[in-house]
């Protein structure tokens, strides 16, 4: 792949085989962010804006009602879309500065209601994403969404009109790799609200945890020394490309072995990492970072005692892969 990465394939089809006879759990398609009462374009706008601001949660927390990172965007967007605010309304939204936004946002984000106490930091930066979308929807789109939708046809590539493409022309979506606009489209289709006519050209989903896990299982060789201690010392780096980009690829041939959708997968590896192989492990601290874990709340099994990759992960085994971190890069697009 590169002269610092290589996909294992040898790893992606022992991962696979172990993620093949695993379903996802029926609430997990009924939780509020995907059905709260709105109209369609309400829905569509929460579903946009949160996606836009979803970048580096890593502070983002409301202690009082357990959420941490994007479960307290879902829960703050589910509210604004049941109450129809004027916080989705592109209209409204464009006549605002980012400092005047930063301040409306920052009481949603306290955990008490004080905005003093908001755990979303980046907060004007996060605002002028909003009001850069909000803009070009009222140039382009007549302020809906929808009509992003329509445009595109249904297709993810249409000759300069398909979702990726119309949705990369927005500074937030702009990522090479297209985390946040797969992670879009994704509430669209779990949300039914449209059927995708290109599901082969589904770029897989790729923020820090699925990284971190790909790296811990072994499914992307790190061949580079300074690389690789890097990621053990959780130093920053300058770019995580190489990384990200065998990931993705290691993604593909998990899909394929497993056959699984590519936008299925993300449903699997993004809880694991989130919660049962980040500070601890639970190969052998025995405990995840979250309770209730994220893992178990969205994949059908009877219990959680053990990793789901216990005997096919190399960092179960061996030190040297457990202690692998994310990158550690500056970046908004995951």
């Amino acid at each position: 792949m590169n002269n610092q990465t290589i996909v294992n394939e040898k790893q992606c089809r022992l991962i696979a085989e172990k993620l093949m006879p695993l379903e996802l759990r029926q609430n997990h398609f009924q939780r509020l962010f995907l059905n709260f009462p709105a109209d369609t374009e309400t829905k569509l706008r929460a579903w946009l804006f949160a996606t836009a601001i979803c970048h580096q949660t890593h502070i983002l927390i409301n202690k009082k009602k357990n959420l941490v990172g994007w479960d307290f965007l879902e829960y703050v967007y589910s509210d604004l879309g049941k109450e129809n605010s004027p916080l989705l309304d592109p209209h409204y939204l464009a006549r605002l500065t980012a400092p005047e936004l930063a301040e409306k946002l920052k009481p949603l984000f306290a955990d008490d209601g004080n905005h003093e106490n908001c755990t979303l930091d980046r907060l004007e930066e996060r605002a002028r994403f909003i009001i850069e979308i909000s803009k070009q929807l009222n140039e382009k789109y007549e302020g809906k969404v929808e009509n992003i939708l329509q445009k595109s046809n249904g297709f993810l590539f249409n000759n300069g009109n398909g979702l990726y493409e119309l949705l990369e022309q927005l500074p937030p979506f702009a990522d090479p790799l297209r985390k946040k606009s797969t992670i879009f489209i994704k509430w669209i289709v779990d949300g039914k609200l449209m059927q995708i006519k290109d599901p082969q050209n589904f770029v897989p989903i790729m923020d820090y945890h699925m990284q971190r896990v790909l790296l811990r299982t072994g499914c992307v060789e790190v061949l580079d020394a300074e690389l690789r201690e890097s990621l053990r010392k959780k130093k920053p780096l300058a770019s995580d490309e190489p990384i990200r980009n065998a990931a993705v690829e290691a993604i593909r041939k998990i899909s394929q072995f497993s056959n699984k959708d590519i936008s299925e997968i993300h449903d699997f590896f993004y809880p694991l990492g989130r919660s049962c192989c980040k500070e601890k492990t639970l190969c052998i601290d025995k405990t995840c970072d979250k309770n209730p874990c994220t893992f178990f709340l969205f994949v059908n099994i009877p219990e959680h005692e053990k990793c789901i990759f216990e005997g096919v992960c190399k960092g179960n085994a061996d030190e040297t892969y457990r202690n692998f971190w994310q990158p550690i890069v500056g970046t908004h697009y995951y």
